[in-house]
């Protein structure tokens, strides 16, 4: 059985999709709401969406997903075979994680032994939408100090950069003088499975955490996001494509 928190009458969408994902199911994009609100009793979805381990509940929201075209008939029969069980093969992280994709804010964690990372979406000063990087030092098994977190903000140029690291279409990357005295940075390195995240301040010292393959689906999916608020007429596939092609120009120079 899946372990999951159970939705109230008014969900938000970020909520909805959590749900969904836990059990291998398509999220449902913004624009595709009042889709599947046309094709399903909203009382019934949601309560639905509770008891997604039924198969009854379990079939009346593939065909509400199938009827809002979000999921294909091809996809429903082959998700039928998995019994509502999540791909996810931690599932002391998935629970960990579940309150993550459920905040109007979008972020999320990447817990390791000797520190954790916390990526936000966030918006610069200038209206920009980007993302944060919290990184807290490791007090105790699973317990970190964030009240003394190192954070910062990345700027528009990095944004990009980080998610061609993540997509793999750059090996690394690292930034320097963040912060009001500048003295906060932070890199990126894919080693085999991993990406290997550093956060280091002056003063404050390193803290090193490796993003595993699970983990680092979500955390794209936070860069792919803001990318795509920054420029709304891309959709996933055209911001995937643009950022590795925007890294081969740089290559070449």
């Amino acid at each position: 059985m899946n372990s999951s928190v159970a939705l109230n009458q008014n969900p938000t969408l970020a909520q909805i999709n959590h749900q969904l994902m836990r059990f291998s199911l398509p999220v449902i994009p913004r624009e595709k709401i009042q889709v599947v609100l046309a094709h399903a009793d909203r009382g019934k979805l949601i309560a639905s969406l509770n008891q997604l381990d039924d198969p009854n509940a379990l079939e009346y929201v593939r065909s509400s997903l199938t009827a809002a075209q979000i999921l294909s008939a091809n996809e429903e029969d082959d998700q039928g075979g998995m019994d509502g069980q999540t791909n996810d093969d931690d599932q002391g992280r998935s629970q960990r994680d579940e309150n993550n994709l459920m905040s109007d804010r979008a972020k999320f964690h990447v817990y390791g032994g000797k520190a954790a990372l916390c990526f936000e979406a966030d918006v610069t000063r200038g209206g920009v939408p980007t993302i944060a990087l919290d990184a807290a030092s490791a007090t105790g098994p699973r317990s970190y100090n964030w009240g003394q977190k190192t954070r910062i903000q990345m700027t528009r140029a990095e944004l990009p950069v980080v998610a061609a690291v993540l997509l793999g279409a750059r090996q690394s990357c690292e930034f320097s003088s963040h912060g009001a005295d500048k003295t906060k940075g932070f890199s990126m390195e894919r080693q085999g499975t991993k990406v290997f995240t550093k956060v280091f301040e002056k003063g404050g010292g390193v803290k090193a955490v490796p993003i595993e393959a699970a983990d680092a689906f979500f955390v794209t999916s936070l860069f792919l996001l803001q990318i795509r608020k920054i420029s709304p007429w891309l959709d996933a596939s055209s911001a995937i494509a643009l950022v590795r092609s925007t890294m081969h120009m740089q290559q070449a120079t």
